[in-house]
């Protein structure tokens, strides 16, 4: 459970609004709230995962490879989810990813690392530019 230090109808007012952030629609945020983590599917899973951080409202919300494991339709409902959240809430991320095409969809700056060493930093389109063939083949599928 997260403590907000809030009455209980507060609470459920605050994680309906951070639901609805991360792209559940209003009339199934209830539900939402009412179920078992079990009874959720992977892409409603990792929503909810990142409503939970959400709501604490942290000054910077860090993501370790956060479509790493994901099917492409997750991928989607998840980028959307990040998206939508950044944008409504003004919040910044720092996003660990080797996924230069959620990094192009998502990011506004980037930062180009090579063997532990910071190598650049500048719009996404300037880091790809600097990959290696090599990376790119591995690192851009969409773009």
């Amino acid at each position: 459970a997260i403590s907000l230090n809030l009455p209980a109808e507060c609470a459920k007012i605050k994680a309906a609004h951070i639901l609805e952030t991360v792209g559940f629609e209003k009339d199934k945020v209830m539900s939402i709230l009412n179920k078992w983590p079990d009874e959720l599917s992977g892409g409603e899973r990792h929503r909810v995962a990142l409503a939970q951080v959400l709501i604490k409202e942290p000054n910077i919300v860090v993501l370790d490879e956060p479509t790493g494991t994901m099917d492409p339709v997750t991928r989607i409902i998840v980028t959307n989810s990040i998206l939508k959240a950044r944008d409504e809430l003004d919040q910044t991320f720092v996003i660990i990813s080797h996924d230069m095409d959620f990094v192009l969809d998502v990011c506004d700056k980037a930062s180009l690392m090579r063997g532990g060493k910071l190598l650049s930093t500048g719009t996404p389109e300037e880091i790809v530019a600097e990959l290696t063939g090599e990376e790119k083949a591995d690192m851009i599928k969409d773009h």
